[in-house]
């Protein structure tokens, strides 16, 4: 064979600023044969994750921030939120309390960023993600889970 996969598509999924780049590597791919005609090269942009000074979220030594330790710090920032209000109300912090702050971590990341417009940046705050009011997974979650109980507690006084 020719060494190629065979593919009839091919994305390339990067920040919006790679945009020329890409065009141009493209156009030279097909030029130099190394893409037939029938294979579509698709760049998809995204918009950049800045941090909330409106710089490209870096880590403090420059470096790209990992996925994983954006949601290890969702979790830590909602497991600290969770345990202070457990505290507050004289409720202990238990083995399910910690399952739910991962959870309430986790979908806070996930949401910000899945309600977001694809190509558009924005400014990455675990403040306004984990924020219980507002378009937010917690606040969702909360939702749930007070609309949760009202029917379990319907379901009681109706037995």
């Amino acid at each position: 064979g020719d060494g190629g996969e065979g593919a009839e598509r091919v994305l390339y999924v990067t920040d919006a600023g790679q945009s020329v780049h890409f065009d141009q590597v493209f156009k030279a791919a097909r030029m130099a044969g190394f893409v037939g005609d029938g294979v579509e090269l698709r760049h998809v942009p995204f918009g950049l994750v800045q941090g909330e000074d409106g710089k490209k979220f870096k880590t403090r030594s420059g470096d790209t921030v990992r996925l994983k330790d954006l949601l290890d710090e969702a979790e830590a920032y909602a497991t600290e939120d969770m345990r202070r209000r457990f505290e507050e109300d004289g409720r202990d912090f238990d083995a399910e309390a910690q399952r739910a702050a991962k959870v309430v971590g986790i979908s806070a990341v996930k949401y910000a960023d899945l309600s977001l417009n694809r190509e558009s940046n924005y400014k990455f705050s675990y403040k306004k993600m984990l924020a219980l009011s507002g378009n937010t997974a917690p606040y969702m979650l909360y939702a749930y889970a007070r609309i949760q109980g009202i029917g379990r507690r319907a379901e009681a006084e109706q037995e």
